[in-house]
């Protein structure tokens, strides 16, 4: 099951969705509007009560869901370019990891090797993106003035279902409530600035440089994460294409290492990026940078398709 939050244009309520795909398009089943909900109201009233909730909450969607599908109606449906998107989960925590496909740690080695030969031996590495520098799918991001090296990187992240305190890999994998798509936006000069004193937060983290969307799939529909494919286009050109068996740490490894801290539910934990970013193209990366006016799309074929437009 995929679900969404969302808010009807014009109006600032959040609205918990769940993703309806058909031969005519997509769309957004509203869940406060489905006449069958009853008690579980309080439960689906949102995105996290319904993470909270766990898996009592995602059997009464499957069941809304079958209901809605025997009897359909028109007003309780919203069509995908009608509704405003949100980040699948409202401001939390994120952790993104670093040089996590195998192929792109090479290539960033061979562009840097002073920089990056020691990382991903021993454990996870990685940064924070600021919760509130999140964006939801369609979002216009603005290049900073100050910036001409803004970078793509398509990421899997993952949506963390429960409290987790250092837990094993197993426990990990069964706390891991679905996955969604991330850009993790990167202004390379300040990046490289920042890894000079061995550190990395600005680069990362200008408002807007973190487009997240456009739901989340449920981890029930994915028995093998190593098999999701992700892809990157920039204005209909191919950029980065990869799936997750080249992942240096798969995803219970980067949560039980990062419960170490603590995580919570709803907090999210992205992938990493394969190999094909604009700071490692040859001979000259200046084209493939991004500038005001491109569109990205960033994908995950079982998932879906994050749009972010660069002003």
């Amino acid at each position: 099951m995929k679900l969404a939050r969302f808010q009807l244009a014009g109006t600032a309520e959040e609205r918990l969705g769940i993703v309806q795909e058909t031969r005519s398009g997509i769309s957004l089943l509203d869940v406060a509007a489905l006449p069958w909900i009853g008690q579980d109201r309080g439960m689906l009233r949102s995105m996290m009560s319904t993470i909270e909730a766990g898996p009592r909450a995602l059997d009464a969607l499957r069941d809304l869901q079958r209901r809605f599908i025997a009897q359909p109606d028109p007003c309780w449906e919203h069509a995908a370019d009608s509704v405003v998107w949100l980040t699948p989960v409202p401001e939390r925590s994120c952790i993104a990891a670093g040089r996590n496909f195998g192929a792109h740690r090479l290539e960033s080695i061979r562009g840097n090797p002073d920089a990056g030969a020691g990382f991903q031996i021993d454990f996870p590495t990685g940064f924070i993106k600021l919760g509130r520098n999140l964006v939801g799918h369609r979002a216009e991001v603005k290049r900073p003035d100050d910036v001409e090296q803004l970078d793509y990187e398509v990421e899997v992240a993952l949506v963390v279902g429960k409290p987790l305190l250092n837990v094993s890999r197993a426990e990990a994998a069964q706390a891991i409530f679905g996955y969604t798509i991330m850009n993790d936006l990167s202004a390379r000069e300040w990046q490289l600035a920042e890894m000079r004193n061995l550190l990395v937060m600005m680069g990362k983290n200008f408002p807007g440089f973190g487009p997240v969307g456009p739901c989340i799939l449920t981890a029930d529909e994915v028995p093998d994460p190593t098999a999701l494919r992700l892809w990157l286009t920039v204005n209909g050109e191919l950029r980065q294409q990869a799936d997750c068996s080249d992942l240096i740490f798969g995803f219970d490894e980067l949560v039980a290492f990062w419960s170490r801290v603590g995580l919570q539910a709803g907090d999210i934990i992205s992938s990493g990026t394969p190999e094909g970013v604009a700071l490692h193209r040859k001979p000259d990366p200046r084209p493939f940078f991004l500038k005001p006016g491109d569109i990205v799309h960033a994908g995950v074929d079982q998932i879906g398709i994050l749009e972010t437009r660069i002003v």
